[in-house]
């Protein structure tokens, strides 16, 4: 039996985003949260954040989220998280930030991603709880996964915000 009602998000998420959409700089950027697609996504533990790595605008807000994200994980506890930096010759460096043991990587330090995974980030940063060792088996659509206890951790919103605004990329 699933620990989550089908189609909700994890409270943090549902923090997150709060969070995120009371921000002023963040208004109108939009945040994809459940689709029906057997993904993380389904589950409700996570949540992209639509910023395009090659707009400097939006590339200078998403260094700042990330920022924030990394500055707020010991409250936050994410999993992990994907987006892409651009090299100086033009080359897209596609990584992740693992937040948690589970993925592989240096802890809340970029890593190299592959470029199916990465090409796939380009005009979102992608954050998630997800624990892929909670898989729902057999394998199913409607849940996909149970919740971490990390999913439910909460009250780090105004936190957040407040680290955002203080942030520098």
């Amino acid at each position: 039996m699933p620990n989550h009602a089908a189609g909700a998000l994890c409270p943090a998420i549902a923090e997150l985003q709060s969070a995120l959409r009371g921000i002023p700089d963040m208004a109108g950027v939009a945040l994809g949260t459940i689709r029906h697609d057997g993904s993380r996504h389904t589950a409700g533990l996570a949540i992209d954040i639509m910023l395009h790595s090659r707009r400097p605008a939006e590339k200078a807000k998403a260094d700042r989220i990330i920022a924030a994200l990394i500055d707020m994980h010991p409250q936050m506890q994410w999993f992990d998280l994907i987006y892409t930096d651009w090299n100086p010759d033009g080359t897209p460096f596609y990584f992740h930030i693992p937040g948690n043991r589970l993925y592989a990587g240096r802890h809340l330090q970029k890593s190299a991603v592959g470029a199916q995974t990465g090409a796939a980030h380009v005009n979102h940063i992608h954050l998630d709880w997800c624990n892929y060792r909670m898989r729902i088996e057999p394998h199913e659509r409607t849940y996909v996964y149970d919740w971490p206890p990390e999913a439910r951790r909460t009250g780090f919103g105004y936190p957040f915000m407040a680290t955002y605004a203080t942030a520098t990329s």
